[in-house]
C-alpha cells in the first residue's frame, strides 16, 4: 500500500508536526509514505489533501486514487458560500448569508469573509458603510457578508473521522471576534449534548467526509453551523486533550483503502 501525503510548502513549514505524526502512524501500519509538495511519477494508491488545491485534488480523484477528503468535498468545505447554500438547503442552523456583491442593504456591524479564505486570515469586521467599502475594495477574493451572530470571540469546532464526531473544542478569544486558536485564541474541550451530537452527525452525512472540522456559533437558541473545514488543524486539541486523533485518522486511512472504496 503506497500514499502520498500533500502539503505545498508553506503549509508544510507550518504544519511539520501533522504531516511527519500521520506519516509514522501510517508506516506503523505497513503503509509506503512520503511527504510531498508536488505529485510524484507514479500513481499511488491514496493521497491524503493537505493542501487546498482541487484541480490536484480531482486530478487524483480521475486516476481512481483514495483520496482523503475528495475533491466533491473539497469543493464544498472550501467554499463558503457553497457551504452556506448546501446546509440552509437541508435545514441546518445558519446565519443569513449574502454575496457582498449582491449587498446592496446593510445592517451594520456586519462581518465579511473570503469565499475560500481559511484559518481566520480573511474574515473582517465592518463597523459601518464606509469600513465595508474599505473591506471589499482591498480583497481579492469573492466574499459573502453576515450579521454578528452566536457569542462574539467564542467558536465550537467538532472533529469528525467518518462522519462520527471525535471531540469538541470551544475556541475563544478575549482580544479578537475570530476565536481561531492559530490567531491566537485560546481552547478547552467540549462536551456535546445529545441534541447537538445529532446536529453535527446531520451535518457530516451531508458531505460524506473522511475527517473534516464543523465550526458552529453558540447562541441562546443552540448551535449556529458557519464553516466546514476540509484542511483542518489538530493543535489544539494535542494541547488541551490526549486524544491521538491523527493515529485515529490513520487507523481509518488504512480501512478504507483495504475496503477500496472512496467516500
Amino acid at each position: 500500500m503506497r500514499g502520498i501525503i500533500v502539503y505545498n510548502e508553506q503549509s508544510l513549514r507550518k504544519n511539520g508536526f501533522f504531516a511527519s505524526k500521520l506519516k509514522a502512524e501510517l508506516s506503523a501500519l505497513g503503509a509506503e509514505v512520503e511527504v510531498v509538495t508536488a505529485l510524484p511519477e507514479y500513481t499511488p494508491d491514496f493521497a491524503v489533501m493537505r493542501v487546498y488545491d482541487e484541480g490536484i485534488n480531482a486530478s487524483l480523484d480521475s486516476l481512481g486514487v483514495r483520496t482523503f477528503n475528495t475533491s466533491t468535498v473539497a469543493a464544498i468545505c472550501n467554499d463558503k458560500w457553497k457551504t452556506y447554500e448546501l446546509l440552509k438547503k437541508n435545514g441546518i442552523p445558519v446565519a443569513p448569508t449574502v454575496k457582498a456583491e449582491n449587498a446592496d442593504k446593510m445592517t451594520f456591524p456586519c462581518v465579511v469573509k473570503a469565499r475560500h479564505g481559511h484559518g481566520g486570515s480573511e474574515v473582517f469586521w465592518a463597523e459601518n458603510e464606509y469600513t465595508f467599502a474599505e473591506i471589499k475594495a482591498k480583497m481579492t477574493d469573492l466574499a459573502i457578508v453576515q450579521p454578528p451572530v452566536g457569542k462574539r470571540g467564542k467558536d465550537l469546532r467538532v472533529y469528525v473521522l467518518n462522519g462520527e464526531p471525535m471531540v469538541g473544542m470551544l475556541r475563544s478569544s478575549d482580544k479578537d471576534f475570530r476565536s481561531n486558536f492559530s490567531l491566537g485564541g485560546s481552547a478547552s474541550r467540549y462536551e456535546l449534548s445529545k441534541t447537538e451530537e445529532q446536529l453535527v452527525k446531520k451535518v457530516a452525512s451531508l458531505i460524506s467526509a473522511d475527517f473534516v472540522g464543523i465550526d458552529f456559533f453558540l447562541s441562546d437558541s443552540g448551535l449556529i453551523c458557519n464553516e466546514l473545514e476540509d484542511v483542518v488543524g489538530c493543535r489544539m486539541v494535542y494541547t488541551y486533550t490526549d486524544i491521538d486523533i491523527i493515529k485515529k485518522f490513520a487507523d481509518h486511512i488504512v480501512c478504507a483503502v483495504k475496503m477500496g472504496k472512496n467516500a
